[in-house]
């Protein structure tokens, strides 16, 4: 691991020094996107050297394509009689018709395609500070962070996923930024970092407005869910309730794992049910769509049923199903709602694929237990 991370240093430097290599010299007419994915071909094929090489060219075509359309653009402005329209763009383009330049409409269009009306604001001084936001990369800094990642370099790994993280939302947040937050989160756990560990979790899941919404309505969704889990049982709360929060599920998950782990069950069960409730809103309708006609009414019957689909049964494993389901019962349990954490409980003593969580949910029904509390989980 020593000698690999003294290979990743020597071709850091590397890369510094092809800063004052000439452009011609460098392949920068390589499209950055290509440089991207072929990086991505590499790191599949565990050849990392490649692969941070292939991440880094990306990153700096990237930056050198738009930084070179943003000097062209200045220099365009700063003609005289081109200084004489203004600082609008709607000015610019109709001078553009009568003295046309494919370069600066080519690089008008590029920015109006990355960029609304309502950011540009018809502004020429605002499109030159966007050139700022495009030559930024963060899924390439992303991928140099994976690459150190499997190189064990965790804290550069995370060093790259913050940088990357924090060039996302300027660029704009999206899908990709939950991402990062999770490789954050999961660098953070291994690190043993747990407060910033436990920080970046709920980052992610305060976007979940079933979760984090101050709406009458959803405050009044949340607490007759959990009245329903508590006093009605399982069967009515799945009847009753869906989320499809897919991305704020890890979230949830983890985060219930954690302060079950650190005695905080009243959380525990917060975040648990949320967790159950989005794996079965996905199973539920994965279920409907293989057997028409399908209306939920008996959580048992329901999970034999899944268990026909190799697909869904895949989809449990990958979400930790078993575990969720039984933590979210000794959770229940701690805080005092027995009735419900039996009955799961009892459901996972008949679950063979369950594995470990059969085998220790039948102890629990036996014996019930509080699992000692881990400050360091």
């Amino acid at each position: 691991m020593k000698q690999r991370a003294v290979v990743l240093l020597v071709l850091s430097l590397l890369f510094i020094n092809l800063a004052g290599v000439p452009i011609d010299a460098q392949n920068v007419q390589e499209p950055y996107w290509l440089l991207l994915e072929r990086g991505k071909q590499y790191y599949r094929s565990k050849e990392y050297g490649k692969a941070l090489i292939a991440f880094e060219d990306a990153k700096r075509n990237k930056d050198e394509l738009y930084l070179r359309m943003q000097k062209d653009f200045i220099e365009f402005l700063s003609a005289d009689e081109v200084r004489r329209l203004g600082d609008s763009i709607s000015k610019i383009s109709l001078y553009l018709k009568d003295k046309p330049n494919k370069r600066i409409s080519d690089i008008i269009a590029e920015v109006q395609f990355n960029f609304s009306d309502s950011v540009i604001q018809d502004s020429a001084k605002k499109i030159i500070s966007l050139f700022d936001i495009m030559r930024l990369y963060p899924e390439a800094e992303y991928w140099i962070g994976e690459v150190y990642r499997e190189e064990g370099e965790l804290t550069i790994a995370l060093e790259q996923y913050n940088r990357a993280l924090s060039q996302q939302t300027v660029v704009g947040p999206n899908e990709f930024t939950t991402q990062i937050r999770y490789r954050i989160a999961e660098m953070y756990h291994i690190l043993g970092n747990y407060p910033q560990y436990e920080k970046t979790l709920i980052d992610i899941a305060s976007k979940d407005s079933l979760w984090n919404g101050d709406a009458r309505s959803e405050v009044f969704i949340r607490t007759a869910m959990f009245k329903t889990l508590t006093q009605d049982g399982v069967n009515r709360f799945l009847t009753l309730y869906r989320h499809d929060g897919t991305k704020f599920e890890n979230s949830h998950r983890f985060l219930g794992f954690y302060y079950y782990a650190t005695g905080r069950y009243d959380k525990a069960v917060e975040h648990l049910a949320y967790a159950f409730l989005i794996q079965n809103t996905i199973l539920i309708k994965e279920y409907q769509i293989r057997e028409y006609g399908y209306v939920f009414k008996d959580y048992a019957q329901f999970i034999n049923g899944v268990a026909r689909y190799p697909d869904l049964e895949t989809y449990m494993q990958d979400v930790d199903y078993y575990k969720t389901t039984y933590y979210l019962a000794a959770a229940l349990y701690a805080t005092g709602q027995r009735t419900t954490a039996f009955y799961l409980w009892t459901i996972l003593t008949k679950t063979n694929r369950a594995g470990e969580w059969q085998k220790r949910s039948q102890l629990q029904i036996k014996k019930p237990y509080i699992e000692p509390v881990n400050e360091r989980p």
